[in-house]
């Protein structure tokens, strides 16, 4: 059985440059059909199919495609530098044009796969319920630029704004029941908040705090400078 098992390691260690040279392969095919028009291209299963491999996989390279592709000019950046550090000399001309041309191009890949991800994260968060105020302002800019989120957007407007509600006024209007915990009580405020857009939410979270609050004791703070007499406004204005 131990032999067995270094067997296994030994074809998993010699299989390693394949799988590589294989994602590497699956990359290329992928750019090629996302450059390709909609129209003209074929369906994602017919490529996995012409490809010998997976619809799975093949989703999962294209997921993450984009970040793959800024990954890979950041380190086209990075070894342009590093040839002239070794070689002690500054960036020649073509060399910084090259490095600065990766950095922009490895930016616009970065940030494109990002906004990708900020998009399935609020169409997740817009399947239990409807989106806050911030997030539909979010999605009106993405729209402008990723015909996913102006998808989203208009169905998100169709289904309504989830409601704003202060979170002193959360917390007052679920009071602390007899005998309940600290902590319990914490998680009944955390699923009512949930429900809403919660505004004027404070930094830092105490249970003086809640009980304040649940109590209406907590009221906006106020300017206690001392009061400007009327003769000493009427000179300000003067001057």
């Amino acid at each position: 059985m131990r032999g067995h098992k270094g067997f296994e390691n030994f074809a998993l260690r010699g299989r390693k440059p394949r799988q590589e040279s294989r994602a590497i392969e699956f990359r290329r095919e992928l750019i090629d059909w996302k450059q390709t028009p909609e129209s003209a291209r074929p369906p994602l299963r017919a490529l996995a199919r012409e490809l010998g491999t997976s619809h799975q996989l093949l989703t999962f390279y294209l997921n993450g495609l984009e970040k793959w592709q800024g990954e890979e000019y950041w380190r086209q950046a990075r070894e342009i530098r590093a040839h002239a550090i070794v070689e002690d000399r500054p960036l020649t001309q073509w060399e910084d044009e090259q490095a600065r041309a990766c950095d922009r191009t490895a930016f616009h890949f970065t940030t494109g796969y990002m906004l990708r991800y900020s998009i399935k994260r609020m169409k997740k968060d817009s399947e239990r319920g409807p989106l806050c105020w911030h997030d539909i302002q979010s999605l009106k800019m993405l729209a402008l630029k990723f015909p996913e989120a102006q998808e989203l957007l208009e169905k998100c407007l169709q289904n309504g704004i989830k409601q704003r509600k202060r979170f002193g006024v959360i917390v007052k209007e679920t009071p602390r029941q007899e005998g309940e915990t600290y902590i319990a009580w914490v998680h009944r405020i955390r699923d009512q908040c949930a429900k809403y857009d919660v505004t004027k939410r404070p930094t830092v979270i105490t249970e003086e705090l809640l009980e304040r609050y649940s109590q209406g004791g907590v009221k906006k703070r106020r300017n206690n400078l001392p009061a400007v007499s009327s003769g000493a406004a009427k000179s300000f204005r003067r001057a």
